[in-house]
């Protein structure tokens, strides 16, 4: 399989399909990260909608990623497909650290703000945001690899360059190297999105975490 994807062409079909599945990846994932992360803090700046709110992250995260490949296919242009698929599986696990990163202050810390006479927007500001940091960091080192199956995931179904393709017609043709090609290179990306995000949700630990 090594000395198969080394070879000049492959290496450089691995190469084309890996970035362009990086790209989808880094698109679908800084937007379900954003969408996440607005939602959550609309649900703790805003009490009355956190339960729809809740239930409506919820209601995202219970449909199969498999499923809503095949919806966005028929729904939305091919190019943009993969890219959506990205962003959905990762919405989840953004709102998910947010809301959590959020509820993490204590109550004493919570106690002195009021004792200081702190306003709704200082406390939230000075206090629960920087608490949340290590939260919200941990959720996208999470997600990272998320948002690279999401991104090969929609390329099955409505794409023709990228790692997903390629998965697919290995399979159907029987070519075991290739397939063992990609779906190392697929790894690699994963593994490499997994360790960026590492270092940034270690420096928020050490820079924020109680």
């Amino acid at each position: 399989m090594f000395a198969y994807a080394s070879t000049p062409e492959h290496a450089a079909l691995l190469a084309d399909a890996a970035g362009r599945t990086g790209r989808e990846a880094l698109t679908g994932y800084v937007a379900g990260t954003l969408a996440g992360c607005l939602l959550a803090l609309s649900s703790a700046l805003v009490p009355p909608l956190a339960p729809g709110l809740e239930r409506f992250a919820a209601i995202v995260n219970g449909i199969p990623v498999v499923a809503v490949g095949s919806l966005c296919a028929v729904s939305f242009p091919p190019s943009v497909n993969p890219a959506i698929v990205a962003a959905l599986a990762t919405f989840f696990i953004a709102f998910v650290a947010t809301v959590a990163g959020l509820d993490s202050p204590s109550t004493s810390q919570r106690a002195l703000f009021a004792a200081l006479g702190a306003a709704r927007g200082a406390s939230f500001g000075l206090l629960e945001l920087p608490a949340a940091l290590p939260a919200v960091t941990d959720g996208l080192r999470a997600s990272a690899p998320i948002a690279i199956v999401g991104a090969i995931i929609g390329e099955w179904f409505a794409s023709d360059r990228g790692l997903g393709p390629i998965l697919v017609n290995a399979m159907q043709n029987y070519q075991v190297d290739l397939l063992w090609s990609a779906a190392l290179a697929g790894a690699a990306l994963a593994a490499a999105a997994y360790l960026v995000l590492g270092a940034l949700a270690a420096a928020a630990a050490r820079r924020f975490r109680a």
